[in-house]
């Protein structure tokens, strides 16, 4: 059994209705055979995506999916495994060296995967990602699509102990827009403005899914490294909404300290990836 790194998951959750007629009829029909726990279902996920980074193959009709239903109406967040295996292979070999590339992703691994994919166009022009993944930690930017209101916690001993925050597309883009905004506006005010990595695109990728769409950020795996006083006393939301804040103000100190603060946080556990 391949080893799973605890992970975090920021996914969308399209409505049926944004499938093409054939998808819907498969979401429905394996929404009633009844899918895994979200718990289990992102645990076996994960082990599935380690499996597939050694199978040339995108078999659609294996997919699976996250399900919700809110007021009667179905949500599906596909995992799309093989999609996002394949995407970051290839984008691991563009950003590497070729020599450096060849060590770890030889070409004749990769070539089928640009395969698959062109089949994958020819059939679906639209490649649409579902799933952001990131182990050991919650990458900042994804922090300001939420509120401190929007977060769902269970603790104690239990199967269901979980860290979860949900909320309307239409919320999100406004939250990733505002951020995008004082940024830019920071940026063209100073050469020495701050860089922060990854708004610019975590909102384009929000732009690219149905606007009744549901964003849901889980903390799943990482869960099991925080003890409850942690999780109840992490207030990375709270500091993201106050680095924005004071961004739109102009004041650049105090969102320069608000951003450490949430660095800082999540320190320590990246000390224990570098140590494992």
């Amino acid at each position: 059994m391949p080893v799973v790194s605890p992970a975090t998951y920021l996914r969308v959750y399209e409505p049926l209705a944004a499938f093409p007629a054939a998808e819907r009829g498969r979401w429905q029909r394996y929404a009633a055979a009844g899918p895994p726990s979200r718990r289990a279902g992102s645990r076996r996920e994960r082990v599935v995506s380690l499996l597939a980074a050694v199978r040339p193959s995108l078999d659609v009709a294996d997919e699976s999916a996250f399900v919700q239903w809110i007021d009667g109406l179905m949500f599906v967040c596909p995992w799309s495994t093989q999609l996002r295996v394949w995407q970051a292979a290839l984008e691991f070999r563009g950003l590497m060296p070729e020599r450096v590339a060849e060590a770890f992703l030889p070409r004749r691994i990769t070539e089928p995967a640009e395969l698959e994919l062109d089949r994958w166009k020819a059939r679906r022009p639209v490649l649409k990602v579902h799933v952001q993944t990131c182990t050991w930690m919650v990458p900042p930017p994804w922090f300001l699509l939420f509120d401190p209101a929007e977060r769902s916690l269970v603790t104690g001993d239990t199967a269901e102990r979980s860290m979860i925050y949900r909320t309307t597309m239409s919320l999100a883009r406004r939250r990733a827009s505002r951020a995008v905004e004082a940024v830019e506006t920071l940026r063209a005010g100073s050469a020495d403005a701050p860089a922060v990595e990854g708004i610019g695109d975590l909102a384009r990728w929000l732009g690219s899914f149905h606007p009744q769409s549901r964003v849901e950020l889980d903390y799943d795996g990482l869960v099991d490294l925080l003890d409850d006083d942690m999780l109840r006393r992490d207030s990375s939301v709270e500091d993201i909404v106050e680095a924005v804040s004071a961004l739109r103000r102009g004041r650049t100190d105090l969102a320069v300290e608000a951003y450490e603060r949430v660095l800082m946080r999540w320190r320590p556990l990246q000390a224990r990836e570098s140590a494992s």
